[in-house]
């Protein structure tokens, strides 16, 4: 094989992996890689969190202070509602919700920790399930709480 077909071949390898930028949030302490080609939208003005979006896919991650309010089970059951439910999962900490709502791939991770919820939300069109299902794991293993 020459040459420049092996670098042609790294080189689109190299492409078709994801760039990955550091979301960190200063209210709640918890930082995450995210996906660098999903685009910021305006900052909530509580500092509770960011969402990101790419042409009609979304992500928001966030903390929120509601946790003596509902519990993570209630939160777990709220997360099916209207969802056609492919994937679902309540430990003592955390939750793991994915499905179907419409023609839209709907996941979310919820954690409870120290009476703060933490979320992650990824909502996207069936069409870009390659797209998106590879980036799930990825994030939430980088997702760290510094508090």
């Amino acid at each position: 094989m020459p040459r420049w077909i092996f670098w042609l071949c790294l080189l689109g390898l190299a492409l078709a992996q994801p760039q990955w930028t550091t979301y960190c949030n200063a209210r709640f302490g918890f930082c995450l890689q995210r996906p660098a080609f999903m685009t910021p939208e305006p900052p909530p003005q509580n500092g509770d969190g960011q969402a990101f979006r790419r042409g009609a896919a979304r992500l928001v991650v966030s903390g929120a202070l509601d946790a003596y309010v509902f519990t993570l089970e209630e939160q777990f059951q709220q997360a099916q509602q209207n969802l056609r439910v492919s994937y679902k999962v309540l430990k003592p900490t955390y939750y793991a919700v994915s499905g179907l709502r419409g023609n839209r791939v709907v996941y979310e991770y919820k954690r409870l920790e120290n009476g703060v919820f933490y979320t992650l939300y990824l909502e996207y069109p069936t069409a870009e399930k390659n797209t998106y299902d590879p980036l799930i794991k990825p994030m939430l293993d980088s997702f760290r709480i510094r508090r």
